[in-house]
């Protein structure tokens, strides 16, 4: 997969690895038959020591019994049994035997002669205890419950008796850490049941305040009189809500009905009460049977007759006063029956308007109340509760006191129970050596040679930045390559025409392979120009690019050769064949033109733009752009030849027209930080794709050993010395046959990538 979309960032390749990753097995394959021979020649150099080192070896044992399960005293409360991590503990115990502090408490609780027996007079007992602990061991025998313990040296005086008093110290120390722990409890209970005790008297005083201010001592609901007594009234409030809402309703309804009776007439009144007027009926009866007889004197009499004058006056008058009396009637009928309406009205709103407000007044003082009432429930309620917490919190204290009374007479008297640990065998003097010390100095010489061998070429290892895999590509760029070449050269020619013009130097599947990826990054992309360059110098870059187009070239019907490392300098005069070449950097000084700078291959699809006459001046590159978009609209696929990425500019502006760069690393040569650094700068310039490609057949940089030891580099000079070097180089053989066999781990290695 190539690399594609890389986005600029402070980091360009998020996902490789700033550092080459320790190939364990391929150092092995590299180095593991180079540190087998000389990790012997120094064993064999350095095996004469054992005979001048050499001592008898004296050894004294003795044997300690771990019981999994103690009889207590008082309790099964404590903890006597160890069943469950037995050898666990007695782990434990094997190590804290050989502890620095225990081996110099058993190394001063000897006798002094004792003691000098084993280490010379003065010596410290700290460095003497450091002594004794790579001297000293204790391991647990397998299925018994026994601790074998041992101690050797080459003096057999003091051994066993320092053995003794190890024991007997660890014995002694067990018992006082067990006492001082069991003492320490017993101060931290006493402490505990004081401060337990002062809690349940502050919650006691806490509680008798509490019962003053509640009035109760029983701190349930039950007894919350203001509970109870709100529960009434709010029965008393039902009843009078109830009264005040018909009160209300009764006074809206007299209100309502006064108001309508205001716009009632009582005009039908006043007229029967005129009607049934007595005095009114008789005076009117009167007034007309007295006008009727004055009428009738009139008769016979003349219109302008003063005594028909006179009558008639009189009649008038009596009609007049009878309608003032009759109006003054109904005046009089109009009042009383008004003022009669208004005063029962007056009165009938004045009852129900004073049952309302009496309604309301008791519904407001019983609201009132059950404030008062809910408010006292609540504080009681309040109470009540903080009273059950003290109750409870008071509880567990008592039983926390009873508890730690419990403990603190169980440990008081668990403090006479036996301990776990018991001698069983002591130890005795030995009369005779057990054995020598020539197999642990055989051993130790053993793994010093071949591991300072080994260590130096692990360091060497550690410090190489060499790519030998594919995997090293894969951790630089977080991607693997495109395409690993294996064995691509098989002859050199000396004309560099004709090694870039012979793809028969290399092999055509994976050469092939590579220019069918670029031919599906051209489908999917339109990718067409590929620029060829590399970490540095000799990693086949030129041989790659020419063999690639020449497959392309089945693949495709145009294709273009470029050779774009025209900063190198000019060519001697001999080749003049090459200088007379029109090619890129005539086209790009305008002394040709595009036509005259593309030579094309007879009999082949491949056309050709050498770098042409190269003079080691400036040369203008205004027109790579434009050359570029040019060639793509003829070409199916430019391969452009460039130089290493980081030693040219140049190589920089092409990558910048490039669909696709070929970044060539070369395997057991190339850089891994110089891949990375290239990684990046091709990411920072914006290049669309990136192919790493991994190729074992350029120029390696990296020596032989017979070309390593002929002129071996300071490092070598400084790990090993002039005679073994010296050697080393007499024997050409040997180091042919290494060679021969790293030559075949390099090819295997490179089969298996």
């Amino acid at each position: 997969m190539m690399m594609q979309d890389q986005k600029t960032s402070p980091n360009p390749l998020p996902l490789g690895k700033p550092k080459k990753a320790f190939d364990i097995l391929g150092f092995m394959k590299r180095y593991g038959l180079f540190i087998v021979l000389l990790g012997g020649f120094l064993f064999a150099m350095l095996t004469p020591l054992i005979f001048v080192v050499k001592k008898p070896y004296y050894q004294v044992d003795a044997r300690m019994r771990v019981d999994p399960t103690v009889p207590t005293v008082f309790s099964n409360s404590e903890q006597s049994s160890i069943v469950s991590y037995y050898s666990r503990y007695l782990n434990t115990t094997a190590q804290s035997i050989t502890t620095i502090d225990i081996l110099k408490k058993a190394l001063d609780a000897m006798e002094p002669e004792k003691r000098e027996s084993l280490f010379p007079k003065g010596m410290s007992s700290e460095t003497c205890a450091a002594i004794l602990q790579r001297m000293v061991s204790v391991t647990p025998e397998n299925r018994s419950h026994v601790l074998e313990l041992k101690i050797g040296g080459s003096k057999s005086e003091g051994l066993a008796e320092f053995l003794n008093s190890l024991m007997q110290t660890y014995m002694d120390e067990t018992r006082r850490i067990s006492n001082n722990s069991n003492s320490d409890r017993l101060k931290f209970l006493y402490a505990q049941k004081n401060v337990v005790m002062q809690e349940m008297s502050a919650i006691e005083r806490d509680l008798d305040t509490l019962t003053k201010d509640i009035g109760t001592s029983s701190f349930s609901e039950n007894h919350n009189a203001a509970a109870k007594n709100r529960n009434n009234l709010l029965q008393a409030y039902s009843s009078a809500l109830n009264e005040r809402l018909t009160a209300e309703a009764k006074y809206r309804a007299v209100k309502q009905s006064n108001q309508e009776l205001q716009g009632i007439g009582l005009e039908p009144l006043i007229n029967e009460v005129v009607l049934n007027n007595n005095a009114l009926t008789q005076t009117e009866s009167w007034t007309y049977k007295e006008l009727q007889e004055l009428r009738g004197t009139t008769d016979g009499l003349t219109e302008l007759n003063p005594e028909r004058l006179y009558v008639e006056d009189r009649m008038l008058s009596m009609e007049e006063y009878a309608k003032e009396l009759r109006e003054e009637v109904r005046d009089k009928a109009r009042e009383i029956i008004l003022g009669k309406r208004d005063i029962d009205m007056q009165t009938a709103l004045i009852i129900a308007e004073n049952d309302y407000e009496a309604a309301k007044a008791k519904e407001d003082t019983l609201k009132n109340e059950i404030h008062a009432s809910s408010t006292e429930a609540k504080r009681i309620s309040i109470g009540i509760h903080r009273g059950e917490y003290l109750s409870a919190h008071w509880q567990n204290k008592f039983d926390l006191l009873n508890n730690i009374e419990k403990r603190i007479t169980e440990i008081e008297i668990e403090k006479k129970a036996p301990l776990r640990l018991s001698i069983l065998s002591v130890a005795r003097s030995p009369n005779q050596p057990l054995k020598s010390n020539i197999n642990k100095i055989m051993a130790v010489l053993f793994i010093g040679s071949f591991g300072l061998v080994m260590g130096s070429f692990a360091l060497y290892e550690f410090l190489d930045d060499t790519i030998r895999r594919s995997v090293d590509v894969q951790h630089a760029l977080g991607h693997p390559p495109v395409q690993t070449i294996l064995n691509l050269k098989q002859h050199m020619n000396d004309r560099q025409d004709e090694i870039s013009l012979a793809p028969e130097d290399f092999r055509a599947h994976q050469i092939g392979s590579l220019a069918v990826k670029f031919l599906k990054e051209k489908h999917r992309e339109n990718s067409r120009i590929i620029l060829f360059t590399g970490t540095d110098h000799g990693v086949g870059a030129s041989s790659i690019a020419v063999s690639c187009a020449k497959a392309l070239s089945q693949l495709a019907s145009r294709v273009l050769i470029i050779d774009g490392d025209i900063e190198a300098p000019p060519v001697e005069e001999l080749d003049e064949f090459h200088i007379s070449l029109p090619g890129l950097c005539d086209y790009l000084d305008g002394k040709t033109t595009l036509a005259e700078s593309i030579i094309s291959t007879p009999g082949d699809n491949i056309d050709m733009m050498y770098a042409g006459n190269i003079t080691g001046g400036t040369i203008p590159r205004q027109k790579i752009g434009a050359l570029m978009s040019e060639l793509k609209e003829k070409y199916d696929f430019i391969c452009i030849d460039g130089a290493p990425l980081l030693k040219s500019h140049l190589v920089e502006q092409l990558a910048m027209h490039s669909d696709i760069v070929a970044l060539i690393a070369l395997g057991d040569s190339s850089k891994y930080q110089d891949l990375r650094k290239s990684a990046q700068l091709l990411v920072l310039l914006g290049v669309p794709t990136i192919a790493p490609v991994l190729n074992f057949g350029g120029i390696r940089k990296t020596l032989s050993l017979v070309e390593l030891f002929d002129n071996p580099p300071e490092r070598i000079s400084a790990i090993l010395p002039e005679n073994l070097i010296a050697m080393i180089r007499n024997s050409p053989s040997g180091l042919k046959l290494i060679d021969k066999f790293l030559v075949f781990v390099q090819r295997f290695q490179q089969k298996k990538d």
